[in-house]
C-alpha cells in the first residue's frame, strides 16, 4: 500500500487541500466543472439529495471491499453494491492505493482517486467509481478520461516508480457494474487540455 503524502491534508469544512502550509486554491473537480452546461448543473443541484448518499454508500462499500475483502451491503442500494462486488476488476487484485489524496503544488491543484491496484496478470489500473440511477445511464456513461489523467499525471510526480498501464472508469448502476478502460497518455492528454482551459478562462475574468 502507498504510504500517504507527507505534508498532504484536506480541510472537510472548506473542502480545500492543503500542501504543507499552503491552501491549494483548485481542485481537480472544480478545474473539470467550470464550463459545465448551466442546466446540467442545475439537474446536479436539483437531484443532489438522489445521488450524493447513493455515491457515499457505493465509494464506502468499494473501499471496505478493497481493504478488507468483504463489506456490508446497504439494502438501499443492493442493486449497486453486490455488482460492484462481483466486478471481474476486483478479482485476485492487489491493493495499492484506496482513496488516495494527490495534489499539484506548482499549479495549486489536489484531488483523491478511489483507487489503484495491480491485476493478477500484473496490470497496475489507476480507477475511480460513478455511480448512475439507471441501467441505460450505465450504458451511456462515458469515461472520466480528463479526472483520471490528472491522477495519472500527480501520481507520476509523487510516486515515479509506479508506471500506470490502465486507467478505468468503473460505473455502477442498479443490475450492472460496467467497466470502461482509457488509455493513460490519452487520459493525461485531455487533462492538460481542461487544465490550459480552465487557465485562460481564469485569465479572461481577470481581465475584465
Amino acid at each position: 500500500m502507498l504510504k500517504p503524502l507527507e505534508g498532504l491534508q484536506f480541510n472537510a469544512e472548506t473542502h480545500r487541500y492543503i500542501w504543507r502550509v499552503q491552501s491549494l486554491r483548485h481542485s481537480v473537480t472544480n478545474v473539470l466543472s467550470y464550463d459545465m452546461d448551466k442546466n446540467a448543473k442545475l439537474r446536479i443541484q436539483q437531484t443532489k439529495d438522489q445521488w450524493e448518499p447513493r455515491g457515499n454508500a457505493c465509494h464506502a462499500f468499494t473501499e471496505a471491499l478493497l481493504l478488507n475483502g468483504s463489506a456490508e451491503h446497504s439494502d438501499d442500494y443492493l442493486e449497486w453494491t453486490r455488482h460492484i462486488e462481483r466486478c471481474w476488476l476486483f478479482q485476485g487484485c492487489e491493493i495499492l492505493a484506496v482513496e488516495y489524496r494527490l495534489c499539484d503544488p506548482l499549479r495549486l491543484i489536489g484531488g483523491s482517486f478511489d483507487f489503484l491496484l495491480r491485476t493478477h496478470k500484473g496490470s497496475v489500473v489507476l480507477g475511480d467509481l460513478k455511480t448512475v440511477s439507471s441501467y441505460n445511464a450505465a450504458d451511456r456513461r462515458k469515461p472520466a478520461s480528463a479526472q483520471l489523467g490528472a491522477y495519472t499525471h500527480f501520481l507520476a510526480a509523487h510516486h515515479p516508480s509506479i508506471t500506470v498501464d490502465k486507467c478505468v472508469t468503473v460505473v455502477a448502476g442498479p443490475g450492472i457494474c460496467r467497466v470502461i478502460s482509457s488509455e493513460p497518455q490519452e487520459c493525461v492528454d485531455q487533462w492538460n487540455e481542461a487544465w490550459n482551459r480552465y487557465v485562460a478562462h481564469q485569465e479572461l475574468l481577470d481581465v475584465f
